[in-house]
């Protein structure tokens, strides 16, 4: 036995062992945590995380489909801890200290300061404008509540100096909620309106806060991309095993049918060569159909009762007078 195949026979005994199931689950969450990750980012990723949250308890055991179905349901809803922690709450902290900025490179270094507060606390928003050869152009911040998504405020900044960059634009204000907040810059420095990307800010709720509120948002969001992969291979697997489960059946039954009867073709009927004229004979004729050899002990009787006969001129055979073809050898006689 290769090393291979033993340890192949070492995991089949192990399947057996009644944590065999239970360690698949926990293996299929840790990896599955560990992917939830790449799948906004990877092509692939939800296909990967739905893969080992259906194959790896399978392959440990656990092969009863509405166990599967019901698993499917836990385990989306056990990935959706951790994927919404580190999805929402993690990007949300990733904001603090960023600064925003226009893809055009006409805004940079936008940022709030504080970044957290409460409905008290007052919130300085500054940005810096590259275009300095116009005056006379406006610059706004614009503050969404991300609870609600409704915009909470769009403000003008004043200007407050230079600096390397350009000008510099800022506002002090307090946001009068205890919610999750986003903001940007706009101007229209170049004629039309310019927008920096967008960011969270100020934020005024706590980090259970956001993830609660983000939590039912994400755990669709992951039964759409990865619930929905993982049901179709749960419907794969049990049409493939069908469809193997039919073609046993039907492997059984074409074994257990009679066998078919012998071919009784020409082709196939047994043969001997006449001793007389050297000819082909079929095994069950009486007389040679070149020559008319009989091969019976006794003379053929009648074909027919006390009826005359003559003898075919082509292999001998007794035929009944009157008859217009040789019942031996289908010779066709003249009247």
């Amino acid at each position: 036995m290769s090393s291979q195949d033993d340890l192949k026979e070492r995991f089949l005994r192990f399947r057996e062992k009644k944590y065999a199931v239970p360690l698949g689950l926990a293996i299929a969450i840790l990896v599955g945590v560990a992917l939830t990750s790449y799948v906004g980012t990877l092509c692939f990723g939800a296909l990967l995380v739905a893969i080992v949250g259906f194959y790896v308890p399978y392959y440990f055991g656990l092969k009863d489909r509405r166990k599967l179905a019901v698993w499917g349901l836990v385990f989306i809803v056990v990935l959706s801890v951790p994927f919404t922690w580190f999805t929402a709450v993690g990007s949300v902290n990733s904001f603090d200290g960023y600064a925003l900025s226009s893809p055009d490179g006409l805004m940079v270094d936008g940022h709030v300061d504080p970044f957290r507060g409460d409905a008290g606390t007052s919130h300085s928003f500054n940005v810096t404008v590259t275009n300095t050869t116009v005056s006379g152009y406006d610059v706004n911040v614009i503050i969404v509540d991300q609870y609600t998504f409704e915009e909470v405020g769009n403000h003008t900044l004043s200007e407050i100096g230079t600096n390397a960059e350009g000008v510099e634009y800022g506002l002090t204000i307090a946001v009068d909620n205890g919610s999750l907040f986003s903001y940007r810059f706009v101007t229209n420095a170049t004629g039309g309106w310019t927008s920096t990307v967008e960011g969270y800010g100020p934020v005024h709720a706590g980090d259970n806060s956001i993830f609660v509120h983000f939590l039912p948002m994400l755990m669709l969001a992951l039964l759409l991309q990865v619930g929905l992969l993982y049901y179709m291979l749960l419907a794969f697997n049990w049409f493939s095993e069908r469809s193997r489960k039919r073609m046993e059946q039907v492997v059984r039954e074409r074994q257990q049918m009679p066998p078919a009867p012998a071919d009784k073709s020409p082709e196939t009927v047994e043969k001997f060569v006449c001793s007389e004229c050297g000819a082909d004979v079929p095994s069950t004729a009486s007389r040679c159909p070149q020559c008319g050899e009989s091969f019976d002990d006794e003379a053929l009787p009648p074909r027919s009762g006390g009826k005359a006969q003559f003898e075919c001129s082509e292999c001998g055979a007794a035929v009944d007078e009157g008859a217009r073809t040789c019942w031996n050898c289908g010779k066709e006689f003249e009247e």
